[in-house]
């Protein structure tokens, strides 16, 4: 039996981050420019890797609501806003200006618009690698371009050295340094050490940790070194680093060993280490013999004579070190982070610290002050772990701590000494930091804040300095330069207390405030903990939905999951009809409308509907009346193709086969141009059209295409005859607004002194943007050409291929090998449309082939190293590949792509809307690439954006339903591949259960509680006796039944303090009070803490969803939690479930099945003994598959007379496992699947690397692939026939699944992917199969066969066709039959 493992989710949250001059756009610093980038931002999660642009660019403008809520306010009125800085209008709002009110500058004051900082998404990439670390690093070449070099570092011991290449926008590898065959390296296993990638300040050299007390150290080439060697000036341009090597530090000293940490030392002449490290081992239980365990030594790297001096060296530092942060030169040393405590050394062995908590002199000999809180004036009692120490300036030190809190280190000098350490209160609060990237200092530095727990985020400090009365300092009120919508609860600006007293008179003094401001943020839901299937009732009709317990702390809740995305509908509109095709517009119905009024800001007046059907069709112009009911204004015999806007926004042209009618805005026609030709003769039927005021462009089903042109002036359209157009397959009109398109000055294109599109039309509206109409050829060719004057300023033969990177070539023309791929990649569809955030879009070509694979391609401008000749200065990148399913021929519906801008929320969106079968969105926000959602109805017709009849985020949709209005989910969020809702409740929940006889959630929360012990008399055994030092805290659980309509808990169930929560699973038993026999049940399974010399206890409890008496008044039914049965045990109950309607149930080292009797109580059946703590059970009818975390896998099954568990079978290895599950097809094949810490194990067959440990994993039925349509009797077997899937989350907060493979396809798609592994250009030059092999010394050779590995195999469709051919013709087999059996295992749920 095979598998394919396909991840559906990637990580979620930044686990590594850097501030880098990556890409030639961040070294534009042109004053004149309204978007400037700052920098490159590079974040990391496992093997997710995302390039982004720091973005400093023009505020958006206010809304129309928000400048009505002015007007009515009286502050201004409505289209009369001034610029602030330059003037005001007057009170009659007539235009003029009232000189005696202009408002004067003062010296040097600027007009300059607020700017806002966004981080902009360049590249996202899955590697085949877990990334361990990044770094920043300045090569040789850097003096010539200015960009800086990326360093990553991975799981499996390798450096790779990555810069970015403007030819292929995109990431390429300079080197890859591999170290997993030293001796230090194989000897090891994999998953007991973690490579920590540290570089040198001066970008001298980079290192990274190796197991047994190693480093791997790779030196770059400096200008210094270039000096010496005159001979390898050329050589070090082209390889910027030397040979590298393995330190060895016993070899340097013996006492080092057992290392925690370590980091390069700013300020020395050569690289200099200093390595924290524990020499002797201890734990809390030996603090009397072995304390102060720790120390540091600060090491030299020479590396030309590779000589390590030891030049300083401090010792009994605390035990219980965690991390060292090194200091700025101006002050020196490094700063030692504990659990209880701030240290800070120098080279001299001199200390100076402060603690945090009581407990720090008790787990060391030194003897620090202990921090006082100052508004209670007791000792602070903070906790350090998950705490992250960075400096933001060489005086400013900030503490990051587990709970999001920000608290600032003030560090005070007694000369160049260090003499105090204290910590503030709290100053802001942001997501839990797992790692912090700061950009290069300047005025208002910008930090970072990447979590793993939830959204990172980009924030703004600014030290400003104030001149105040010496008073006890106290927080400043909070403050933001920017008017943005924040979470204030979260994030904030507040002001925290000077640093240094900088003493101006004898009752002032100078202090230095710290202004924190939100500038952007990366959505994240933070780990999985638990996930189950649920059934979400906001839609039209009941959809699966995946429920995940996610977060950590105050961003705990709940995120939910869906395949599609969600939508409901507002109204049903029979009336309106437009089977064959639906838009909606605005146009002003008078003649002396004001035309000062842009299309986003007014509503739709008319929709224009068509329908097919009677023959020869009918049309529509649709308005509403006043009291919103629609009314039909006009009707037209015909189809109309297409229907837009004209002359801005006076009239509306509607296309039809045969003519083109100008309406106006009651529905009256104006005026009709007949498609003839110069003879009168009609033309053939027009197929497709496009319309951009003033220009419509038809094509015809003879593949011929013709432009009319409308006259603002005379209201006349006439037909182009400036330029031939030959045969076409596809045609668009674009306008562009992104400045993306634009003409190369000097060009033979480009007018001299107005742009392409500069009309009438232009100077009405300046924010129209510019114009340009896209071709694409019968031979495949597209071509761009510029508006009005029609020349051809773009062209690409090679299109028809979709290779990855197209630019403009117009000499070179299709091979015969090319005109014989033509007919197989034809292409259907393709549009030139604006995608993302609707303030900053990004303009991409969407293809559809008759294959049924989309493709996009983003367009952007071309560096000058490509060298093109085109007078349009674009290249197209390919960044989207997916396959589409094909559709049933008795369903079938022909596909059309609809742009759209639609208001999601927060932001409108601007996207791309597929109709037919299987219809799909298009969309992506600025900081995610382009997503694919599917669509809720299984076919639509015809789709448009429409405010008319509501708001602006509605839209009309004609489906297998007919015409609706609707809207979005009003909470989904999109960004992921697929779409979500996050439900952040504040608390932290380990396991949700669905109820599906009441379709209610039962969630387990964990909070913290103060954990005490009491003797028999009832006193309590220890008391805290010194300030500081608190209780042990330990987990308590509750159990909390949540409402599926306001996901909120309304009941729940409060365990003992020392009492948590261990599993938890809807399980079905056997009852009198069901007439089934059987009834679902919430089955709970707890451990009890005792304290250390008592063993634990555990319980099991057995819940009921009841529903209850309704509240007086309330229509809606209530339920409640109602407890029946709670079994003690003299162990932890750590799994739970179901079989043949008896619990099965683990209890320490025993699995016991009961029966539940009377509803009451719980008797025994059937026991077994096995391992030493059971991780999962499973149970397939009377089967049972037992993990356990020591002892492996048990298979056994369970006799009812007499009642007996029996074992079948043991695996012989014997290895810690998490989860276990049975895996089947639809061929009646089954296997056992197991997950530990290193991923996916098929037992006896095959091991696949998943990288990560897998939470919670989901058995789910999968329907078979449909049958032949002329093969009814194998209809009949596939239906009969199950096959299963599993879904799992892993710790990263991934999400994939496990599906069935068929052998035959199996066998096919494995020789595909090794020819992937050889033939394809991996990112970083990672090695893919190695990367999925586990190590196993058990084995001859690694049992890599048996699991596809899905990620890798979307390489094969984004490979141009001539790649695709040449690739599966090494295998036997055709990319059409490649390309089916991925369309049938891609398959979410």
């Amino acid at each position: 039996m095979y598998g394919l493992r396909q991840e559906i989710t990637p990580p979620s949250g930044v686990e590594h981050a850097v501030f880098l001059k990556l890409t030639p756009s961040s070294l534009d610093a042109s004053p004149s420019s309204l978007r400037k980038v700052l920098n490159n931002l590079v974040v990391a999660r496992s093997s997710l890797l995302r390039i982004f642009e720091v973005v400093e660019e023009p505020a958006p403008l206010p809304s129309l609501e928000e400048a009505e809520e002015r007007a009515r306010a009286g502050t201004s009125k409505l289209g009369t806003e001034a610029v602030e800085g330059e003037v005001e209008m007057d009170e009659g709002g007539e235009g003029f200006v009232n000189m005696a009110k202009v408002k004067t500058l003062p010296a040097g004051a600027s007009i300059t618009p607020t700017t806002v900082t966004r981080l902009h998404l360049l590249r996202e990439h899955r590697l085949h690698g877990s990334i361990t670390g990044l770094g920043v690093v300045k090569t040789i070449t850097t003096s010539e371009d200015g960009l800086d070099r990326l360093v990553i570092s991975f799981r499996d011991a390798k450096i790779s050295l990555m810069e970015w290449s403007d030819v292929v926008y995109d990431l390429m590898t300079v080197s890859i340094h591999t170290y997993e065959r030293a001796p230090q390296v194989l000897s090891t296993d994999s998953s007991t050490w973690r490579a920590k990638l540290r570089m040198d300040p001066s970008y001298r050299c980079a290192a990274l940790s190796l197991p047994k007390d190693a480093f791997a150290i790779l030196p770059f080439h400096t200008p210094a070194e270039i000096d010496m060697v005159d001979n390898e000036r050329g050589f070090a341009k082209d390889i910027p680093y030397s040979p590298s090597f393995v330190l060895d530090l016993r070899e340097i000293d013996q006492r080092i060993k057992n290392v925690l940490d370590y980091t390069f030392v700013p300020g020395f002449n050569n690289p200099t280490l200093a390595i924290a490290f524990q020499g002797v081992q201890t734990w809390t239980g030996r603090l009397n013999e072995y304390k102060d365990t720790v120390a540091i030594f600060f090491i030299t790297i020479d590396t030309i004579t590779r000589s390590y001096p030891i030049i300083s060296q401090v010792e009994n530092m605390p035990f219980d070190t965690m991390y060292i942060v090194p200091s700025p030169p101006s002050l020196g040393g490094l700063f030692l982070v504990t659990p209880n405590s701030i240290v800070h050394v120098d080279q001299t062995s001199r200390t100076v610290g402060i603690a945090v908590n009581g407990w720090a002199n008790r787990v060391s000999a030194s003897s620090l002050p202990v921090q006082v809180d100052e508004e209670t004036n007791s000792p602070l009692d903070l906790r350090l772990e998950g705490s992250t120490l960075a400096f933001i300036r060489e005086d400013s030190v900030l503490l990051f701590l587990a709970d999001g809190t920000i608290r600032r280190v003030t560090v005070e000098m007694e000369g160049r000494i260090i003499s105090r350490l204290a910590v503030t209160d709290v100053i802001a609060q942001t997501s839990p930091a797992s790692v912090l990237a700061i950009a290069p200092v300047s005025s208002d530095e910008q930090i970072f804040v990447g979590s793993v727990a939830g959204p990172s985020v980009l924030v703004r400090v600014t030290h400003v300095e104030e001149v105040v009365e010496k008073v006890k300092p106290q927080l400043a009120a909070p403050q933001d330069d920017l008017d943005m919508e924040l979470d204030e609860e979260i994030y904030g600006d507040i002001a925290t207390q000077a640093m240094a007293d900088r003493t101006a008179g004898p009752d002032v003094e100078t202090i230095t405030t710290l202004r924190f401001a939100l500038r952007d943020c990366l959505p994240g839901h933070g780990i999985i903990s638990h996930m189950t299937f649920g059934v979400s009732t906001q839609e039209d009709r009941p959809s699966p939905e995946l429920i995940a317990c996610t977060g950590v702390g105050h961003l705990s809740g709940f995120t939910r999951f869906t395949k599609h995305l969600p939508t409901r509908t507002k109204r049903k509109v029979p009336a309106i009809g437009g089977a064959q095709g639906v838009w909606s517009m605005f146009v002003k119905r008078a003649s002396n409308s004001k035309m000062d009024r842009s299309n986003a800001d007014v509503r739709d007046t008319i929709i224009i509907s068509t329908n097919a059907a009677p023959a020869p069709g009918l049309s529509r112009v649709i308005t509403t009346t006043s009291n919103g009911d629609v009314t039909i204004l006009s009707r037209a015999t015909g189809v109309t193709i297409t229907a837009a806007p004209f002359f801005q926004n006076t009239r509306f042209v509607q296309v039809m086969n045969d003519r083109l009618r100008l309406m106006g805005g009651d529905g009256t026609e104006r005026l009709v141009v007949k498609d003839v030709d110069a003879s009168g003769q009609a033309q053939a039927k027009i197929i497709a059209a496009c319309v951009s005021d003033p220009f419509v462009l038809v094509r015809r089903e003879d593949d011929t295409v013709a432009l009319f042109v409308g006259d603002t002036m005379t209201g006349k359209i006439v037909r182009s005859d400036r330029f031939d157009f030959p045969h076409c397959s596809g045609i668009s009109i674009y306008t562009d607004r992104t400045g993306v398109f634009h003409l190369e000055k000097g060009s033979a294109s480009a007018p001299d002194s107005l742009g392409a599109t500069e009309e009438l039309e232009n100077i009405l509206d300046s924010n129209r943007g510019t114009s340009w109409l896209a071709l694409l050829l019968v031979t495949g060719e597209m071509q761009i050409l510029s508006l009005p004057d029609l020349r051809i300023v773009f062209s690409t033969p090679s299109l028809s291929s979709l290779p990855l990177l197209a630019i403009h070539d117009s000499t070179s023309t299709m091979s015969s090998d090319a005109d014989s791929l033509k007919d197989a990649t034809r292409i259907i569809q393709f549009c030139i449309a604006p995608i993302g955030d609707s303030i900053c879009p990004k303009p991409y070509l969407i293809v559809l082939t008759q294959d049924q694979l989309v493709a996009a391609y983003e367009i952007s401008i071309a560096p000058r190293s490509l060298k093109t000749t085109s007078a349009l200065p674009i290249r197209l990148v390919k960044t989207f590949s997916r396959l589409l399913e094909e559709p049933p021929s008795d369903l079938y519906s022909p596909r059309s792509l609809i742009t759209f801008e639609l208001d999601g929320g927060e932001i409108p969106l601007s996207g791309v809307f597929c109709t037919g079968h299987n219809p799909f969105w298009l969309l992506s926000r600025r900081w995610s690439p382009l997503h694919l959602y599917p669509a809720a109805h299984p076919i639509a017709h015809a789709f448009t954006p429409c405010s008319m009849l509501s708001d602006r985020g509605d839209f009309l949709l004609y489906s297998d339903e007919g015409p609706a209005l609707m809207q979005w989910v009003g909470d989904v969020q999109l960004g992921l591949d697929l779409p979500y809702r996050d439900i952040r409740v504040g608390r932290q929940y380990t396991a949700v259960i669905f109820d599906p006889a009441t379709q209610h959630i039962v969630a387990v929360s964990t909070q913290k509680s103060s954990f005490v012990l009491f003797d028999d008399e009832g006193k309590r055994l220890w008391t805290p006796d010194t300030p500081g030092v608190s209780d042990p805290v330990c987990e308590s659980s509750s159990l909390e039944l949540i409402s599926p309509d306001t996901w909120t808990s309304i009941d729940g169930y409060e365990f003992e303090q020392n009492e948590f929560v261990n599993t938890a699973e809807s399980v079905s038993l056997e009852t009198l009070s069901a007439e089934k026999g059987q009834k679902d049940f919430i089955v709970v399974g707890t451990t009890i803490y005792r304290g250390e010399d008592l063993a634990v206890k555990g319980a099991t409890y057995i819940f009921e969803v009841v529903e209850v008496v309704r509240e007086p008044g309330s229509l809606k039914r209530r339920n409640k939690l109602k407890l029946l049965c709670r079994d003690e045990a003299k162990g932890p109950v750590t799994a739970v479930c179901g079989m043949n309607g008896y619990l099965v149930s683990s209890m320490g080292q025993k699995v016991y099945v009961r029966a539940f009797d009377l509803d009451e109580r719980l008797i025994g059946m059937a026991f077994l003994d096995v391992g030493l703590y059971v991780t999962s059970l499973a149970t397939l009818k009377n089967l049972l598959l037992i993990s356990d975390a020591v002892k492996g896998v048990w298979f056994a099954c369970f006799q009812e007379d007499p009642f007996k568990l029996i074992v079948l079978s043991k695996d012989s290895e014997a290895p810690p496992i998490s989860n276990a599950n049975f895996f089947f097809d639809e061929g009646g094949e089954m296997a056992f699947v197991t997950t530990d810490e290193n991923g996916v194990r098929l037992l006896c067959r095959t091991e696949f690397d998943g990288q990560e440990e897998h939470k919670t994993v989901l058995t789910v039925a999968r329907r078979p692939a449909q049958a032949e349509e002329d093969d009814i009797a194998r209809e009949e077997i596939v239906a009969t026939q199950v096959q299963s899937a599993l879904v799992c989350a892993t710790l990263e907060a991934s999400i994939s699944i496990l599906a069935p493979v068929d052998s035959t396809m199996y066998k096919r798609l494995a020789l595909l992917q090794g020819q992937l592994v050889r033939n394809v250009q991996h990112v970083a030059a990672l090695n893919p199969k190695g990367y999925r092999t586990v190590p196993n010394d058990k084995v001859s050779r690694p049992l890599t066969k048996g699991i596809l590995d899905g990620c890798f195999l979307t390489a094969f469709v984004d490979l141009p066709v001539e790649r695709q051919i040449g690739v599966t013709k090494q295998i036997g087999t055709e990319p059409t039959v490649i390309l089916s059996d991925l369309r049938e295992l891609w398959r979410t749920w």
